[in-house]
């Protein structure tokens, strides 16, 4: 019994051991972050190295608005994500309950379709969606810049395996019974129900939109309608590297959605226990 009692507690310090190692390596670029943003780049360098922040983010954070504008390119990026996840929850709801509740022809054709745009890599169409932007004239516009993400495809299947996992056929059929539409099936039934899963899509959808690079790299032409990943990249090109700068900025990029998913985070929580349940 002494034994058993003596492996139980070895195997709860190794557990706790390792859970605290991953935690610091998980939590340790964040911490760099904060400390590098706070100091100038002579002495982010030097050594012995800093391990408690400093007095120079003011600074830092004034030199990189002259450098870039990164208040207008957090703002857009505020906008831009904003939209974007709003949109996106809204359509991939919508196709998701329609795929997983719905009869219509060629259905499972259609899905599969959508679920084979998945495997396609993005660099392979962006020349053909660059050049669409082009014709339509949406080079260097917001419109330009959401549109083309605005129905993932993982989105839409997402959606439509929680529709199928946690809305019962019986209580659609029970409202259309009851004489309601289907917009009010959707707004009064399916969106409450789909709480969890729309919180933990967001999250997702969140991270996505706000660390895009690629596609605003190729759209984004000027540096007023630049967001903040494409206007920290631009520091890259100078002549100098002024990490304290990147450093502040960095940290503005880092926070919005730590703290967007900490209020998200008991949904999403959710959405994985109910999924799991299932």
């Amino acid at each position: 019994m002494r034994t058993r009692r003596h492996g139980h507690l070895v195997s709860n310090v190794l557990m706790v051991l390792v859970v605290t190692a991953a935690a610091a390596a998980f939590l340790a670029p964040l911490w760099w972050t904060l400390i590098w943003s706070t100091w100038h780049t002579d002495s982010i360098f030097s050594f012995p190295p800093k391990f408690l922040p400093g007095p120079d983010i003011t600074s830092n954070f004034h030199n990189l608005q002259g450098s870039v504008n990164i208040i207008r390119a957090f703002a857009n990026s505020v906008a831009v994500t904003v939209i974007s996840v709003i949109g996106a929850l809204a359509f991939c709801t919508l196709a998701g309950y329609v795929f997983a509740k719905m009869r219509f022809p060629a259905r499972s054709v259609l899905f599969s379709l959508v679920l084979a745009t998945m495997v396609v890599p993005g660099q392979i169409t962006v020349v053909p969606l660059f050049v669409t932007m082009v014709r339509l004239g949406w080079v260097d516009t917001y419109q330009g810049l959401i549109l083309p993400g605005l129905v993932p495809a993982i989105g839409v299947f997402f959606m439509r395996t929680s529709a199928q996992q946690g809305i019962p056929d019986e209580v659609i059929e029970s409202a259309r019974i009851d004489g309601a539409g289907e917009l009010r099936i959707f707004a009064s039934i399916v969106l409450p129900l789909l709480r969890p899963s729309l919180g933990a899509l967001s999250i997702l959808l969140c991270a996505g939109t706000w660390g895009a690079l690629y596609w605003p790299l190729v759209v984004l032409r000027s540096p007023d309608m630049y967001t903040l990943p494409l206007a920290l990249a631009s520091l890259f090109g100078t002549a100098s590297q002024p990490y304290d700068q990147m450093m502040v900025g960095s940290l503005m990029a880092v926070v919005p959605p730590l703290i967007f998913f900490f209020i998200m985070q008991r949904h999403f929580v959710r959405s994985i226990t109910l999924t799991g349940l299932k």
